[in-house]
């Protein structure tokens, strides 16, 4: 199973489903898609549209995923991480109107040059990316909780 998940934030992020939707009946997918849309709204025939999932069921489609699809938010990637899962991660763009700034573009490449996750960048192929995911086997992340925290106090400062 793909678990996809699109974050709480309340601006439209469908880019991604359009890719996955597409792959899905491109390619057949023989496993269920999963997402969790929270705010937005899209309809499919072959993806399992959800807008939001308690947190126990939540915890059992991490469990069970293959893959895990997400927003490059740090809270959907870690969790992904605790898990041992294999992770491909797509940032929200202010460009496109799905964010604020670009923040997670920046997280997206800071977790992706250490090989902890599969970065999805603009003209990817989704079904390319699910094909890599397949033989993937990401670096252990370890928590560095300080390294975290001038990082973020860095880009914090970058940004003020």
């Amino acid at each position: 199973m793909i678990l996809v998940l699109l974050g709480t934030f309340k601006i439209n992020f469908s880019r991604p489903l359009f890719a996955i939707e597409k792959a899905a009946i491109d390619y057949q997918y023989d496993q269920a898609v999963i997402v969790q849309a929270g705010h937005t709204a899209f309809k499919s025939d072959v993806l399992n549209i959800r807008t939001f999932i308690d947190s126990d069921e939540l915890n059992n489609l991490y469990q069970d995923a293959e893959i895990i699809v997400t927003h490059a938010g740090v809270g959907s990637i870690l969790k992904a991480f605790k898990m041992k899962k294999k992770v491909i991660a797509i940032p929200r763009l202010y460009k496109y109107h799905e964010h604020v700034d670009d923040h997670q573009l920046d997280i997206l490449e800071e977790f992706a040059k250490h090989n902890y996750l599969i970065p999805w960048n603009e003209h990817d192929n989704f079904n390319e990316l699910v094909e890599r995911a397949k033989s993937f086997t990401p670096v252990p992340y370890a928590s560095n909780k300080q390294d975290l925290e001038q990082y973020l106090i860095s880009y914090i400062e970058q940004i003020s």
